[in-house]
């Protein structure tokens, strides 16, 4: 009788399908019908699905959810690589299981086109409710809380501990969407140690692009007037929808996590992917890059995306851009483009090791 959920919750999807990625799914997805339908299968440790399954996060004070999805054919006999798969804003980890873009990856490994990998789907909300309104962490640490530490202390070593996943830092990688991005890129600049590829789609890997054309930080790339953004303006126009009629402001983003005060500017300089490139050490062929925008996205990411590509080869680092030119920042854009990610980090992270690779059981 519990059948019908996943049917309709893909049928939300496509009537959002023009509007900005904020459609949140309210417990409509049915994992039983999921998991039926996956070659592989999805571990709920949520509180999404009748019981509650959460992790209890000391760094937070407070239970979590997670998702994790283990490939075709998981084999705790071998050991797999492991991504970390980061939620762009006005949704939650139930976006991972609600849309098609899961299925896909899982048909994917099926047909050999990625490798068979573990991915774990945190909460990005600040509060870990299923609210379109809920502040996103970006996936870093804030005045909402430690998200970057619960993410690399909590949630990676969690999946470690009970999968059997690869320990080298090149088989660990990061795949951001929009807001989820913007943290998952800057984590893995500067935490290289853990993560040796990185992917985002439509993110603001660039929060400090700015020109010097009137439009300002609204204006295409274009690395002839091409300046950096010196100070934060929280009435900052951040995106346009509706043809102009609506705008979200800075503020709104940035407000909760960091104030709206000068010290903001310190707290973005640090965390901003490419203000990294610049201070984080970061040589050339240490960390497999990939970035995905769609050409017409309505936060200007497209301009952040290639600004933050231009600005990484000046330090002779390799950003492998890719566009759906037609696109807009919306949940149709995420859920048709995730597979060019997949296959970038399926070609850079290390594959699963086989059976014959470990010690003889007794």
């Amino acid at each position: 009788m519990r059948g019908w959920r996943g049917p309709i919750a893909a049928l939300l999807l496509l009537l959002m399908g023009s509007a900005p990625a904020e459609g949140q799914y309210f417990n409509l997805t049915n994992l039983k019908w999921l998991n039926h339908r996956l070659a592989g299968h999805v571990d709920d440790y949520t509180q999404n699905h009748g019981e509650d399954r959460r992790i209890f996060s000391p760094i937070l004070g407070r239970s979590r959810d997670l998702y994790v999805y283990t490939p075709p054919g998981y084999d705790p006999r071998r050991q797999y690589p492991v991504i970390l798969w980061l939620h762009m804003g006005y949704v939650d980890e139930h976006v991972f299981v609600g849309t098609p873009a899961l299925r896909r990856l899982d048909r994917m490994i099926q047909r050999g086109e990625m490798p068979p990998v573990v991915i774990a789907a945190p909460d990005a909300t600040a509060d870990g409710e299923n609210r379109t309104t809920a502040v996103h962490s970006l996936f870093v640490n804030s005045r909402v809380g430690r998200f970057e530490d619960h993410l690399v202390h909590e949630v990676l070593p969690f999946v470690m501990a009970h999968y059997s996943i690869r320990p080298e830092r090149e088989a660990h990688g990061i795949l951001g969407l929009s807001g989820g991005g913007f943290g998952g890129m800057s984590i893995a600049i500067r935490r290289r140690d853990l993560f040796g590829a990185v992917a985002t789609l439509a993110s603001p890997i660039n929060v400090r692009y700015d020109d010097i054309r009137p439009s300002g930080p609204r204006s295409n790339f274009n690395p002839e007037t091409y300046r950096w953004k010196e100070s934060y303006d929280p009435d900052e126009v951040y995106g346009v929808f509706s043809f102009g009629l609506r705008r979200t402001r800075a503020s709104k983003y940035i407000g909760p996590l960091f104030g709206d005060g000068p010290e903001v500017n310190d707290y973005l300089r640090a965390l901003n992917p490419a203000d990294l490139l610049f201070t984080s050490g970061l040589q050339p062929g240490k960390l497999a890059i990939f970035c995905h925008f769609g050409g017409r996205d309505n936060w200007n990411f497209d301009a952040h995306a290639m600004s933050f590509a231009w600005l990484a080869a000046s330090q002779g680092v390799h950003v492998e851009l890719v566009t759906d030119p037609l696109a807009a920042h919306n949940i149709q854009y995420f859920r048709e483009n995730q597979e060019d990610a997949y296959r970038f980090l399926g070609q850079y992270l290390l594959p699963p090791t086989g059976p014959w690779m470990l010690a003889p059981g007794p």
